[in-house]
């Protein structure tokens, strides 16, 4: 038998067949088997669903309402009224709460008793609109149902969990071992969702947590040319992580700050590769001038940096008022950056049109350029073995059209 449910009054145990019968009729005799290896997982996750539904009303307040809840051998979810997300450190005491009272080896009782004399203890939870039977029972964490009975208006009894509860249940609380919350959610207005894990997979998701954790913090080492790349896989691997929730949140508060690191490496390497472009194109537009040329080509090592190279383009068409045609490869992905300038203002230049020369350069190299706007056009190719060739092409169109 794997459930048992009420239907029209009737009682109905739902379960399959364990023998040779395939079928029985209405007055056959059945003897009906728990499948006590699946309470065994469920019974754990049951008793932290009272601890969790306790503990959520002593940190959030006196406002949470259980609105729906289930228990399956693997997990527990649980539903509530709650009118925003729960804080990460909301979260985190409402899962060290749960823990302090698995680590208490709090006995768990449980006793029928009437509805009415149930529904007057202090602090007890039921669930809004539910209908009882009478007699119930009463599932209490730490203290005996008895003493609850005998002084029912006690303020004490508010400090333990009290519900009335048919199901499954551990005999005490060390027997879940451990808990973990691992997602918090809105699910509709108004009401939040959580699900958790006990027992052996609150080891594993803790354990994996913490594995991570020392991934992420060997990260904080990593060289600066590998940071982005080691983030980025940081990232995903913590955010399809099976991992407690708290712990997730904590992680990725860490892979923030990597982040922001390797955003400021990258501006770092970008202002050192346009200071770098700049400059080569400048020395190489200078010792073209002084050779009498109205144009220059140069090669720089930038990879596909598109800034750097056209602000180099730019400074140089700006400063020597001449033609320009620069080259970047990026030799791990087998390609190379080109872009073009000629000066629209200026009489030296008027005969080289900046597109026609960009795609005269990009025909060997297997590439594609752009439009020819403010005097610039760029485009990337693939055959970065044909560069020198391309610079050859370069110089000559150049030469033909300028001379």
């Amino acid at each position: 038998v794997c459930n048992v449910q009420i239907y029209g009054g009737f009682i109905l145990h739902i379960g399959s067949f364990s023998g040779q019968a395939h079928k029985f009729s209405v007055g056959d005799k059945v003897i009906c088997k728990v499948d006590y290896n699946r309470r065994t997982l469920i019974a754990p996750n049951h008793t932290c669903t009272h601890m969790l539904n306790f503990t959520l009303k002593e940190v959030l307040g006196d406002h949470i309402d259980q609105k729906g809840s289930i228990v399956l051998p693997e997990k527990l979810r649980f539903d509530f009224s709650h009118g925003k997300p729960v804080k990460p450190e909301e979260l985190r005491k409402i899962e060290s709460i749960v823990n302090e009272q698995i680590k208490s080896e709090l006995d768990v009782f449980s006793k029928e008793a009437k509805l009415s004399d149930s529904k007057s203890i202090k602090g007890l939870r039921a669930v809004f609109g539910e209908v009882y039977p009478d007699p119930v029972r009463i599932v209490s964490i730490g203290q005996k149902v008895e003493d609850l009975l005998a002084n029912p208006e006690n303020e004490e009894w508010s400090s333990y969990s009290a519900e009335l509860c048919g199901g499954t249940h551990i005999s005490n609380t060390r027997e879940a071992k451990a808990f973990a919350l691992m997602s918090e959610e809105g699910i509709v207005k108004g009401i939040q969702r959580v699900t958790a894990v006990t027992t052996y997979r609150a080891f594993e998701a803790t354990d994996l947590a913490s594995s991570l954790e020392q991934k992420v913090n060997e990260a904080f080492q990593t060289d600066e040319s590998l940071l982005e790349e080691k983030v980025t896989s940081l990232n995903a691997t913590v955010e399809r992580a099976q991992i407690p929730t708290v712990m997730k949140t904590d992680l990725k508060a860490k892979l923030s700050v990597l982040q922001n690191q390797v955003i400021k490496a990258k501006k770092k390497i970008a202002a050192e590769n346009i200071q770098k472009a700049v400059k080569a194109a400048s020395e190489m537009a200078e010792a073209a001038a002084s050779g009498g040329k109205a144009y220059c080509i140069l090669q720089i090592g930038v990879g596909l940096d598109t800034a750097a190279v056209r602000e180099a383009v730019v400074k140089v068409m700006e400063q020597k008022g001449m033609a320009v045609l620069v080259f970047s490869k990026d030799e791990a992905a087998n390609k190379v950056l080109v872009c073009a300038g000629v000066p629209e203002k200026g009489d030296k230049c008027q005969q080289l049109n900046v597109k026609d020369w960009l795609n005269a350069v990009l025909k060997p190299l297997g590439g594609k350029g752009g439009g020819g706007k403010g005097g610039l056009s760029q485009g990337q190719a693939t055959d970065i073995s044909k560069v020198d060739e391309a610079m050859d092409v370069a110089a000559t169109f150049a030469a033909m059209k300028l001379n």
